[in-house]
């Protein structure tokens, strides 16, 4: 999808409607249109991860083809784009946010941006049931193993060379709430500068 037509669907189509046209139901723009890798690629993450394969889904531009981030001006996928990468496990969720939450106390041994990342969680993110773990791996109790499994992905076609983001949600139901609520955002910000 053309930067175009991305802004032309962002603003004619309900929020609810493109999360799941251009995010949920799709074979994700990195794949271009290869639905056998794009299983392959879920099952190889979905192993090292111990999550079912079929709660793990590509946002962002890897998904659309298109930075959905108005600072990033629509900035089209490139070689330099990372793969971000929605995982829904509720097991792990809760591990985390038990972990973040018994743990305060260690916020204070970690550098500013992992603080910052933690304090946010408290304010933010918890809210939307999700744990942007992209500061916060290092300091989980299955980070280790993530980390490692986002290198393994990171070096299969078609994402070999990039960095991989996870995001955990504890269902689908939030991971469809956050991202509506993005392009509703989104949306706004888009309309207001017409």
């Amino acid at each position: 999808m053309d930067r175009e037509t991305l802004l032309q669907q962002l603003t004619s189509v309900a929020p609810s409607q493109f999360v799941e046209e251009f995010l949920f139901d799709r074979i994700p723009h990195i794949f271009s249109g290869n639905r056998r890798q794009f299983i392959d690629w879920k099952r190889t993450l979905g192993e090292k991860l111990d999550v079912d394969p079929a709660c793990i889904t590509l946002v962002g531009s890897a998904a659309t083809g298109i930075s959905p981030n108005p600072n990033k001006n629509f900035k089209v996928f490139g070689d330099d784009s990372d793969v971000d990468v929605a995982v829904v496990s509720s097991l792990h969720f809760n591990i985390a946010w038990r972990y973040l939450r018994m743990n305060g106390s260690r916020r204070y041994r970690v550098d500013a941006r992992t603080r910052n990342s933690w304090d946010a969680h408290a304010s933010g993110y918890v809210y939307w049931g999700t744990i942007a773990t992209d500061r916060l791996l290092g300091v989980l109790p299955f980070g280790l193993d993530w980390l490692q499994a986002a290198s393994v992905v990171g070096q299969l076609t078609p994402t070999n060379g990039r960095t991989v983001n996870m995001r955990i949600y504890t269902d689908f139901d939030s991971l469809r709430g956050y991202h509506t609520q993005g392009i509703k955002s989104l949306r706004e910000s888009i309309i207001t500068r017409v």
